[in-house]
């Protein structure tokens, strides 16, 4: 089945050839200003919070096996399974934009260079509702974007792989941690697309 995020080598090619011209020209560049546009461009890329929808003619049993199945062939590695209480959630999954043409997280080239530049991971949350009747199903898909950052990192001039960090201490006197994962926000675009898919396919086994 196709998807509606469809990558040929060709594409690949041309946003490679994007990415060098961006970073030529400055694009990849940690400064405040560079910063504040990624930002921006990310925020409007993850305005809506979910993606909610109601599925009719389908047992309740049926649309949740199929959003694991959707799920699965996205490559997310299933967490939660909870069909009792409706939810059904994923481990973070991560990916390196333009550098892993496999993946079909991203719905833009936007995306692409955000996770290319930056380590980044998506996690999913599919919450169900129904009722005794099981007439009508509710689906509500929400995917949380999450960045590492790894602070106080020292670089060698002479060889990039002796480079290391710099350890600090908490008021307790422990040592802290050298990486920390931040919520940045959710991807309403994936979210989306996870919930097309979905209906897609009960539609198709009603056919």
């Amino acid at each position: 089945m196709k998807t509606m995020k469809t990558r040929s080598v060709h594409t690949r090619v041309v946003q490679v050839g994007v990415l060098g011209v961006v970073m030529a020209q400055g694009g990849c560049s940690s400064g405040p200003r560079a910063a504040d546009q990624n930002q921006a461009q990310l925020g409007q890329e993850t305005q809506v919070v979910d993606s909610s929808f109601e599925v009719g003619g389908q047992r309740y049993e049926q649309v949740f096996l199929t959003a694991k199945e959707v799920l699965r062939d996205h490559r997310f590695a299933i967490n939660r399974v909870d069909a009792a209480r409706g939810v059904l959630t994923t481990y973070p999954k991560k990916s390196v934009g333009i550098a892993t043409p496999w993946d079909r997280e991203q719905s833009s080239l936007g995306q692409d260079l955000e996770d290319f530049a930056n380590q980044q991971d998506r996690t999913v949350r599919i919450d169900f509702f129904h009722d005794d009747t099981n007439e009508r199903v509710g689906v509500r898909v929400v995917v949380e974007l999450h960045r590492v950052h790894r602070p106080n990192w020292r670089v060698e001039t002479e060889s990039i792989r002796l480079s290391t960090y710099a350890r600090s201490r908490d008021a307790n006197g422990l040592i802290e941690p050298d990486s920390f994962r931040e919520s940045i926000g959710t991807d309403e675009a994936l979210a989306r697309r996870l919930g097309d898919e979905i209906r897609s396919r009960l539609g198709a086994q009603q056919e």
